[in-house]
């Protein structure tokens, strides 16, 4: 057990003198956590947007002030003229344009059909999409608050109206953030154990110490467990790191139990560390070691439903992301963290964990014995 300590104790003394490792592990998450819980998101805001006002109505420009107002959409041009409207989308200067026909209050108060053209920048059918729903639901809030208001001066009025009481449950903001941050936190855990583990031992070997360890009286499995624990230490300093900014700078409510998802944690490090150890024991050179991690981390980065949902991935894909134990790590922390669930609820997710964990680090361990003889 003294032996392992002192590879310990040399392993964390090494990473202390190498500036650029303590930047990767302590400066990289840092900005990682601050950047990419506000960047990565799937919320539209800022739409450029034309408003062609054709009625000129009191009850036309009370629904432009709804668009004003919404937090999506920036009205940045107003055109009188329909035949000047496809320029302002042809030229990009604009991604939505709305146009209130004439006589369109007239119309309303009526009970007259009147109908409201939203012409969209199609490149981006995503984009599209979310700025078509949000154009549906504020007319929509707008005509029934109309419809409300016209019950309470005419009472004997019975309008033809259906509402969705709608209950948000473990998100009731719909924090985009609440969604990323704990998919960053297992994001960071992946990259910090398995790049820096990749690079121990091939670091040893570019600076002749590996050969020096090999004489000492250190067993395989002795070496072996002194060169992983610390990765295995620092991959949980840095679960620290996301928890409290997760909890302090996004104020994410973390509804779980966070022994449970330590559990977790500890078994999903047999992959990372497993990973890395693969990698180390394959590589020549720490450059080879970094695009060979590089190689395995962008496959789970891009399906693990981490930022892309699986769901609207081809079938094929999400076949393929079942052999991918990110995308168990990725379930597991955001039921913790956001719905607060219990073993029972992702156990099979743990199973999955565990044959992962267990195949990739037995075969790490085996392709490092074949290495060191």
């Amino acid at each position: 057990m003294s032996k392992i300590k002192y590879i310990i104790r040399k392993e964390f003394q090494q990473i202390r003198r190498d500036r650029a490792m303590l930047a990767i592990i302590f400066v990289m998450p840092v900005i990682q956590l601050l950047i990419l819980g506000y960047i990565i998101s799937s919320e539209v805001r800022n739409i450029s947007t034309v408003i062609c006002d054709m009625d000129n109505t009191s009850f036309s420009r009370s629904i432009i002030s709804r668009f004003e107002h919404s937090g999506y959409f920036n009205i940045n041009y107003y055109e009188t003229n329909q035949d000047y409207l496809p320029y302002y989308l042809n030229s990009g200067k604009a991604s939505v344009v709305i146009v209130l026909p004439s006589r369109f209050s007239e119309n309303l108060m009526n009970r007259r059909t009147s109908n409201i053209q939203v012409l969209l920048d199609g490149q981006d059918s995503n984009t599209a999409t979310i700025t078509l729903g949000y154009v549906n639901m504020i007319l929509r809030q707008f005509i029934e608050e109309k419809q409300q208001q016209y019950v309470t001066m005419n009472p004997e009025y019975i309008p033809h109206i259906i509402r969705a009481e709608t209950r948000v449950w473990y998100n009731p903001d719909l924090e985009y953030s609440d969604y990323m941050v704990p998919g960053i936190a297992v994001f960071l855990l992946t990259i910090v154990t398995s790049l820096l583990s990749a690079m121990g031992l091939v670091r040893e070997r570019e600076i002749g110490t590996l050969e020096q360890l090999l004489v000492t009286p250190l067993k395989k499995f002795e070496l072996l467990i002194g060169k992983i624990i610390p990765f295995a230490i620092l991959g949980f300093i840095e679960l620290a790191i996301a928890l409290a900014f997760a909890r302090v700078w996004y104020h994410i409510p973390i509804v779980g139990n966070l022994l449970l998802f330590a559990l977790f944690a500890v078994v999903y490090l047999f992959t990372t560390l497993g990973l890395g150890l693969f990698v180390s024991a394959s590589a020549h050179t720490q450059q080879q070691a970094l695009f060979m991690s590089w190689f395995f981390l962008v496959f789970m980065f891009l399906m693990s439903g981490f930022v892309f949902p699986i769901e609207n991935m081809p079938q094929l894909a999400q076949w393929i992301s079942y052999l991918n134990p990110m995308r168990y790590m990725i379930i597991v922390v955001r039921e913790i963290f956001i719905k607060g669930a219990n073993f029972n609820h992702i156990y099979w997710q743990g199973v999955a964990l565990i044959i992962f964990g267990g195949t990739i680090f037995s075969f790490a361990v085996l392709r490092f014995q074949q290495r060191m003889k």
